[in-house]
Formats: structure tokens, C-alpha cells, sequence
């Protein structure tokens, strides 16, 4: 399966994130590469309309897909779309950071 492709590169990446963070940004990183291949060579990166775009488009994604991670990281996505103009000035890699310092609300597996 695709994302579990994704998902062994993205952790391997980051070996320290918890599940969740990975998903996260396996949401947020496929997300902006159907926004920008829809977009075409013209969109700004950095453009706030563009990046509420992305992130409320993985934010559905997220939590159609893998509704128990969105539950622990729900408050994480409200967040950054409450300040999208903030960090838009530093772009995407400044989300993967805020992502790296996530605090994930810890739900005992069963």
C-alpha cells in the first residue's frame, strides 16, 4: 500500500516521531502535492489561501482515514489553521518542525 510506503520513509526520516506525527505529516506532505500539481507551476508556496488549502485538505484526509490519530492530533491541526499567516512567512518546513515538537495526547492501544 502507498502509505505505508510513505510511512516507512517518513519514519525513517524522523525515527524519534511518534505514529501520529509521522502521519501527520504524510497527510500535510501528500495534501500540498495534489495542491500544487492541481495548481500548476504558477502558485505561491508560501501564499496563506494556498497553505489553509493544504492543511484543511490533510486534515480531512486524516481524519477520514485514520480518525484515531486525528482524534490525538486534532487540537495540533486547530491550531496551525488558526495561525496560517504566522508561519506561512516561513513556509512548509517551519510546519515540519512544529510537527517534530508535537505533543501527542497518548490513548492506550487495546
Amino acid at each position: 500500500m502507498e502509505q505505508n510506503s510513505k510511512f516507512d520513509e517518513m519514519k525513517a526520516k524522523h525515527p524519534d516521531w511518534s505514529d501520529e506525527q509521522v502521519w501527520t505529516a504524510i497527510s500535510i506532505e501528500m495534501e500540498a502535492d495534489k495542491t500544487i500539481e492541481e495548481g500548476g507551476k504558477d502558485i505561491n508556496p508560501n501564499d496563506p489561501v494556498l497553505l489553509r488549502n493544504i492543511i484543511e485538505g490533510a486534515k480531512k484526509w486524516l481524519e477520514e482515514v485514520l480518525p484515531v490519530v486525528f482524534q490525538k492530533v486534532q487540537d495540533f491541526f486547530m491550531q496551525v489553521l488558526d495561525s496560517v499567516e504566522v508561519w506561512a512567512r516561513k513556509g512548509l518546513n517551519y510546519l515540519k518542525d512544529l510537527i517534530g515538537n508535537l505533543t501527542i495526547n497518548k490513548i492506550p492501544r487495546v
